[in-house]
C-alpha cells in the first residue's frame, strides 16, 4: 500500500512541475512579453503543451492582440493572447508561456525560452 501511495505522489508532483509554469509571472516579465511581440512583429503562435495529456494537438493562432492584466494575486500578472485560431474560432484566453511557440528561424520555438525564462516545453523546437 505504501508503494502505490508513494507512486501515486511522485505521479502527482511530476504533473505539478510541468503545469503552470510561467501562467502567472512578474509584472517585468509580463512586460518583457508584451514588448518581444510588438519588437518581432509576432503575428502568429502556435499553443501547444508537449507534456500535457490531453494535449496532443498544435492550435495555431493569428495573434490580434497581447496584453497583461494583474491574476487575483496581486504579485502576479498573465499574459493574453487574442486572435483567430486556424478554423477560425475566436480565442481570448491567459497563456502559459511555457506552451507558447514562436517561428525563429524556421522551427516554432518555446516563446518562455526564447525570453531567457526558466521553464521545460517538454520539446524541441518544431516544425509544422
Amino acid at each position: 500500500m505504501k508503494k502505490i501511495l508513494f507512486v501515486v505522489f511522485i505521479v502527482f508532483a511530476v504533473k505539478l512541475t510541468f503545469s503552470d509554469q510561467l501562467a502567472w509571472i512578474t509584472k517585468e516579465q509580463a512586460e518583457t512579453t508584451v514588448a518581444y511581440f510588438e519588437d518581432e512583429n509576432i503575428k502568429q503562435v502556435v499553443l501547444w503543451c508537449a507534456c500535457c495529456d490531453n494535449d496532443r494537438k498544435k492550435l495555431k493562432v493569428k495573434v490580434s492582440k497581447i496584453f497583461y492584466r494583474q491574476t487575483a494575486e496581486p504579485d502576479y500578472y498573465e499574459v493574453v493572447i487574442e486572435g483567430l485560431t486556424e478554423r477560425g474560432v475566436f480565442i481570448n484566453d491567459p497563456v502559459d508561456l511555457a506552451y507558447v511557440h514562436v517561428k525563429r528561424s524556421g522551427k516554432w520555438r518555446c516563446l518562455g525560452r526564447e525570453l531567457g525564462f526558466k521553464c521545460d516545453p517538454c520539446t524541441k523546437a518544431f516544425k509544422l
